[in-house]
């Protein structure tokens, strides 16, 4: 309600303006002084009127032509109205003043007819500069729409950073890493130096990357064989790690931490023996990256809350690109993680 009140009131002052700068410039700002009580009431009541017609036609046009939907439409009608209701307004002025000042011949002969015109003219640049307004007003509100929306995304990237970095840290890696040093310590110290050394590097670039929303290739392979030489020292040759990277692969780009998450899966999921080795292999071309390992069976206990793997599906839906994809055959599942652009990673 408040609303509609106050778009009457300034329909009305727009209109009581146009009607005080044609007086003002016709010369009957001295007349405007000599007028009746009932002159004066009419050019209340026509203004007023005005005021009313441009208040609800404005109204109607805003509610049923958004700008979005169309804005050469919505132009149109609010220039019909606008310029249509002043001009009337300037036209209606002309005719009762005129009539107003018969016995005055200087200023009626003066007069003949220039409210109108005049008024007509006032009337399409104060519309055009109305719609102009109008519009500036909703390019203002739609770029700081897209400004918020930018900022949410900026906000949930940084979230998924942070889900990434807590799924990647988890006390059961760390545990079993400072178990193994513990034992390497008393067996083979040389070995577990070089151990701890390599843990650390880990651990580093597991923090660091926790802000980096991507990575190389080439970045992610040297994760990996650091993050192999712990998995090594631990499980020996039960591990197999093999890599068929093609020349000019390692330039692209992946989400950080990807591939090391689906090494920590394979060997999550699956029991390691000198018998039936886990076999990891890691293929990359232009177009991808492949993430393989060989089915042995899968442990007793299983701690797994699956966090990983949506976390990596959700970064890749963030970056517009498609899920990875999963398949099982042979004795092998697989992983491809698609590549993201270096554009899309702003």
């Amino acid at each position: 309600m408040k609303e509609k009140i106050l778009s009457f009131l300034l329909a009305t002052l727009l209109s009581a303006c146009l009607a005080g700068y044609l007086f003002y410039h016709v010369g009957l700002i001295s007349w405007m002084g000599q007028a009746s009580l009932f002159q004066w009431t009419i050019l209340i009541g026509i203004t007023s009127c005005a005021g009313l017609l441009i208040s609800q036609g404005y109204s109607f046009i805003i509610k049923i032509l958004p700008w979005d939907k169309g804005h050469a439409t919505r132009s149109f009608a609010l220039l019909v109205v606008l310029a249509g209701v002043l001009t009337s307004y300037a036209i209606l002025l002309d005719s009762i003043v005129t009539d107003w000042l018969v016995g005055f011949d200087e200023i009626s002969d003066t007069l003949s007819g220039s409210l109108a015109v005049k008024g007509a003219l006032v009337s399409l640049i104060l519309s055009l500069l109305i719609i102009w307004i109008d519009y500036s007003w909703f390019a203002f509100a739609r770029y700081s729409k897209e400004t918020i929306h930018r900022l949410r995304d900026a906000r949930n990237k940084k979230e998924l950073q942070f889900n990434l970095l807590r799924s990647q840290l988890t006390p059961h890696f760390l545990f079993n890493s400072l178990n193994t040093a513990s034992h390497l310590v008393s067996i083979h110290p040389d070995q577990a130096e070089e151990f701890i050394r390599k843990l650390a590097f880990n651990f580093t670039n597991l923090l660091r990357n926790g802000i980096q929303p991507l990575n190389t290739l080439g970045r992610e392979l040297e994760i990996i064989d650091n993050y192999m030489h712990l998995m090594k020292v631990r499980y020996g040759e039960k591990v197999i790690l093999e890599k068929r990277i093609k020349v000019g692969a390692e330039s692209n780009f992946l989400p950080a931490l990807g591939i090391q998450l689906l090494v920590e899966n394979a060997l999550k999921h699956n029991v390691a023996s000198l018998e039936y080795p886990v076999k990891i292999i890691i293929t990359a071309d232009q177009g991808q990256v492949a993430v393989t390992n060989s089915l042995t069976h899968p442990p007793e206990i299983v701690e797994s809350t699956g966090t990983g793997q949506r976390n990596l599906r959700e970064r890749y839906l963030h970056y517009g690109r498609l899920a990875p994809s999963v398949s099982q055959t042979g004795g092998f599942y697989e992983v491809r993680l698609p590549y993201v652009t270096k554009p899309e990673m702003t």
